[in-house]
Formats: structure tokens, sequence, C-alpha cells
């Protein structure tokens, strides 16, 4: 009976031990983490606004999951990088320069495996083709769900953004 009683405590402070150390380096795991997945995302949104800068295509592209979407300002949905990038970089002759693009965080939010960034983004940039030629500045908001891939890594899912002044120079 004595020794019951020792296996029973025994067990019952191994086990208050082991899962009380556990939980806290679960914790501490868990803040690590969500550290570095909030590091990522800005990370993230840092490589779109300077790949723009530098108008390279494969390196905006890279950011997007296959099946990616974007909802320009009053315009229809898109769906899929290659229909993407028809949009941003169409195969016309016509030239986009970023002369400055500039953002400003509101919120960063997680759910599961998502993120949801929305961020004001401020834009001023050129068009050329042939012999048309513009350039605009546009301040916006913009809202991105990101996508936590198998391999951990982020990606963006979704895009939508609202123009709140779009004025030609």
């Amino acid at each position: 009976m004595k020794s019951i009683f020792i296996s029973i405590i025994l067990i019952t402070f191994v086990t208050y031990g082991f899962f009380g150390c556990t939980e806290g380096d679960q914790k501490e795991v868990m803040n690590v983490s969500f550290l570095e997945d909030e590091a990522m995302i800005r990370s993230l949104l840092n490589e779109y606004v300077e790949g723009w800068k530098a108008m390279d295509e494969a390196r905006i592209m890279d950011l997007f999951e296959d099946n990616a979407m974007i909802q320009p300002n009053r315009l229809t949905p898109i769906q899929g990088k290659e229909s993407m990038k028809d949009f941003w970089f169409p195969r016309d002759g016509s030239i986009t320069i970023i002369n400055k693009f500039d953002t400003e965080e509101i919120s960063l939010n997680f759910r599961d495996s998502l993120a949801i960034m929305t961020y004001e983004s401020y834009i001023d940039w050129n068009y050329q083709k042939d012999t048309t030629q513009f350039g605009m500045i546009q301040t916006g908001i913009v809202t991105n769900i990101y996508r936590k891939q198998k391999d951990d890594s982020w990606k963006v899912w979704r895009s939508m953004w609202s123009d709140i002044l779009f004025t030609p120079k």
C-alpha cells in the first residue's frame, strides 16, 4: 500500500513538474513564434515595397501564392499570379516608374494560419507608353491577407486596396 501511495505521489510530482514546465516553455515558444511571424509579415511588406521601387517583377510576384487574388480599387478582382502579372506588368511596351512608395501600418492580426495586415500607402508613380505620359499620386488603405505555408513561410493570399486620394501630377 505504501508503495502505491509513493507511486501516486511520484507520478503526480513528475506529471505536474513536467507539464508545469512545458506550459511555461510552450508560452515562451508561442511568444517567440508569434514575434517571428510578426517580423516575417512586416518583412514581406517591406520586400513588396522595395520590389516595386526597383520594378522587380520576380521579386514582387514571388511574394504571392499561385492562386492569390488582388482587388484593385474600383476594378474586378484578379485571380492567379499570371493574371496579376498581366495586370501589373503588361507586355505592351509601357513603362511604369515608382518615384516614392511609403506605408504606415494600421493593424496586424493573426487568425490560425492567416495574418491580416492593414496599412496606409502613399505611391507616387509615372507611366509612359508611346506618346502617352502621365503621373499619379495615390494615397490609400490596403488590406493584405497572408497565409502560412507548409514550410512555415508566409505568402500573400489576398490583397485589396481603396484609394483615398488619386491625384494626377
